[in-house]
């Protein structure tokens, strides 16, 4: 029996995986309001959310929205380790706030690691000071990213019709373009920190921990949200729904041509991340797939859209350590999670894992 349709209390089914889009598109709504559209009673929407964030299989938590992104530094870090140490160092590599997600990968590296930091100089210190000083790392090459075009927290499943789609309000008002840009404010990181454990927290307990008013505290967030600095995303255990290949390829395009081809590519269904780097591959594409030979359709694809467009690297990922600050095991449950915080100053790690 598959993991997909396990009967066992340890698989993602399909019920569950409509759920989880359903709160891909609605983070916080309560199981009252899912449970017209997703003709489901409450009582047993709430059931099986619960045996799924128990059994750390799906979890709600906060992705950086294009205020974020457009006002901080990224950058892709590919390392090369010693054979004998390659898990020593993405163990401490882990542990590490700015490194947000963390890949074991075939091609040209070992690791692949999504880092941010506030400003150039902080990534200069974070790559000098604490990735090419651990143990077992032989070389490093960065690229730092100078557009997101889209990334993990807008990729959907596509387990409602459309008809159930347009009946639920999204959580994504990313509306970076139409407000004035804003801070965030130290309450604003405590706020954002509980989300990263548990986008789903009661608005009473975020109210308490942070000492103010329930109706504060939602205004607090609305302004977070609505002002694009974050949303809200879903995540699941990918491997035990269907999912189990990430795929990066790593192409070259003409500057002229890049901003269109980015744009394109965010829509397809299959792309969880899409963004520009400096260097002579100028656009990265990772991919969900269900097996590893959907890539070369897919790269099939691109070429007859794109004809100019060239893939210089392919690789797939063996293990996906850590997302967006979740560190998983080897089926994609979440373990523990390392809150990511891009304003930490350098050398700081996480005081600790919950």
């Amino acid at each position: 029996m598959s993991a997909l349709n396990a009967g066992n209390g340890r698989g993602i089914d399909e019920i569950d995986l409509r759920i989880i889009n359903a709160l891909q598109l609605a983070p916080r709504s309560t199981w009252l309001s899912l449970a017209g559209p997703l003709e489901l009673d409450a009582a047993t929407l709430a059931r099986r959310w619960n045996r799924l964030s128990e059994s750390s299989l799906a979890w709600v938590t906060v992705t950086p929205g294009p205020q974020v992104l457009g006002n901080i530094v990224t950058a892709i870090i590919e390392i090369d380790c010693s054979p004998a140490l390659l898990d020593a160092v993405a163990a401490r590599l882990t542990g590490l706030a700015h490194a947000v997600t963390i890949e074991a990968s075939t091609g040209r590296a070992d690791l692949l690691v999504t880092a941010g930091t506030a400003d150039l100089a902080s990534m200069s210190r974070f790559i000098s000071e604490e990735v090419a000083t651990i143990d077992g790392v032989l070389a490093l090459r960065t690229s730092v990213i100078t557009r997101w075009f889209t990334e993990g927290g807008r990729w959907r499943l596509n387990a409602l019709a459309p008809a159930e789609r347009g009946v639920l309000t999204t959580g994504d008002t990313r509306q970076a373009g139409r407000t004035r840009t804003v801070g965030i404010s130290e309450q604003d990181r405590k706020v954002l920190t509980m989300l990263a454990y548990d986008g789903r927290t009661p608005m009473r307990e975020l109210a308490d921990a942070i000492g103010v008013s329930p109706a504060a505290c939602k205004r607090q967030i609305d302004r977070l949200t609505s002002s694009g600095l974050v949303a809200l995303r879903c995540e699941f255990a990918r491997p035990l729904a269907g999912l189990p290949v990430l795929a990066t390829l790593w192409c070259r395009i003409e500057p002229e041509l890049l901003d269109n081809a980015g744009r394109v590519l965010s829509r397809a269904p299959e792309v969880r991340n899409c963004f520009a780097v400096v260097g002579a591959e100028n656009l990265v594409v990772q991919l969900w797939l269900h097996s590893p030979a959907e890539l070369d359709a897919f790269e099939i694809r691109l070429r007859q859209e794109f004809p100019g467009l060239h893939v210089g690297e392919r690789s797939i990922v063996l293990y996906l350590r850590k997302l967006l600050g979740h560190v998983l095991d080897q089926n994609g449950r979440r373990t523990s999670t390392i809150a990511p915080d891009v304003w930490l100053p350098s050398r700081t790690e996480s005081p600790g894992n919950r």
